[in-house]
């Protein structure tokens, strides 16, 4: 294998997944995955603080509706699923970059 976009993560859903239903009947869901990790400050008293990550989630299909049964607000999850990159301009005329990872599955870890 010479390439490959895999991405995996393990986080917290940040509010209730987006839903939308299109006419010929498939299901988008999005939502906000929060990922924190270690980050060492110095200061007089070692303290373990965190670095909060915020990843939006894009679900199509069987994924979408999965996500919309099984995930609420602060639902501990996990996403397998790949990068794209995207860009458009807003209605300011100023160039916007997405990064968005598109759900190939997703797993509750609450239950």
């Amino acid at each position: 294998m010479k390439d490959k976009n895999s991405v995996q993560l393990i986080g917290y859903v940040g509010s209730d997944p987006s839903i939308r239903n299109f006419q010929n009947g498939n299901k988008l869901a999005r939502m906000r995955v929060a990922t924190n990790s270690p980050v060492k400050k110095k200061t007089d008293v070692e303290q373990q603080q965190y670095v909060t990550d915020w990843h939006t989630v894009v679900a199509w299909a069987e994924c979408a509706a999965f996500a919309e049964r099984n995930f609420l607000k602060g639902s501990h999850i996990l996403v397998d699923g790949y990068l794209i990159y995207r860009s458009y301009e807003n209605n300011k005329g100023v160039k916007v970059n997405v990064t968005e990872i598109i759900a190939k599955t997703l797993i509750n870890l609450d239950r």
